[in-house]
């Protein structure tokens, strides 16, 4: 079932996250434009007073009060997801550097082969955090495991023949590389639950209606207001959707630290 409502925003996104808002604006226009004519019949057919129009006034207000909390735990949630995102980059970036220098610090055949091995993985890793496409990004996903147990399985014999404190150093920093990887993975694929977004799509479109129905009883529109809070609300949530989405929109993850590791291995950035 949550796959089956996941799937229709995750085309709309593919289309462009454009797309997203202008849907949204609509849909929350609709709404709005749909409650404020069952408001004016209500009023035609069954007249209307002041206690009434304070009743529907109190009751819409809630009603855009609680969605907008919604919105804000949403919001909130989505931005923590995006900067851990951010911060676990830094993270694996750092575990890597530490693993290459102490690859550099074993020396030999087999500490120049994994300090080789470490420089492709870090291009991997790299690429994982800047694709688009989700079928790429699992592709680099299986590349990442594939790397890491080619790098364990030269490490292995490595260690027992040679069990240094140096070689000790490298085998934890190893691990501590590849448990990054996984903690960022984690974070990658880690979003706000499809039934909380769902619930705030269909909140938002109630709140909007129930505002424009309060309109209607009251005979009146307030057509720049209207626009200029249906604007607002879209584009809330658009960043919603914009942190939640880590390949899709404007807001990426700055990949500069693992940059920067290849640079200071002496290795080329395409």
């Amino acid at each position: 079932m949550g796959q089956m409502l996941e799937d229709p925003i995750t085309m709309l996104l593919e289309v462009g996250l454009g797309w997203v808002g202008l849907v949204l604006f609509v849909a929350l226009l609709l709404a709005s434009e749909i409650g404020y004519q069952l408001g004016v019949r209500r009023a035609h057919g069954m007249g209307t007073d002041d206690r009434t129009l304070s009743a529907v006034s109190t009751l819409s207000g809630a009603m855009l009060g609680l969605v907008a909390f919604l919105l804000a735990l949403t919001l909130n949630f989505a931005e923590n997801r995006y900067e851990t995102r951010r911060l676990e980059v830094v993270h694996e970036a750092n575990a890597i550097g530490t693993a290459w220098l102490r690859a550099r610090l074993v020396g030999g055949t087999e500490g120049d082969a994994i300090a080789g091995m470490i420089s492709d993985y870090t291009r991997v890793r790299l690429e994982y955090s800047t694709t688009e496409g989700r079928e790429r990004a699992a592709d680099l996903s299986q590349r990442t495991s594939n790397l890491q147990t080619e790098i364990w399985q030269m490490l292995a014999p490595a260690a027992r023949s040679n069990p240094t404190p140096v070689m000790a150093t490298l085998v934890v920093s190893l691990n501590d590389m590849f448990d990054a990887s996984l903690v960022q993975h984690f974070a990658f694929v880690s979003r706000v639950p499809s039934s909380v977004s769902w619930m705030l799509l269909f909140g938002s479109m109630l709140a909007m209606g129930a505002m424009g129905y309060q309109f209607g009883q009251a005979g009146r529109r307030q057509v720049v207001l209207t626009g200029l809070l249906l604007l607002m609300w879209t584009g809330a949530l658009v960043l919603t959707i914009d942190f939640n989405e880590p390949r899709i929109g404007l807001l990426r993850v700055d990949t500069q630290p693992l940059i920067w590791t290849l640079q200071g291995f002496g290795q080329p950035v395409n």
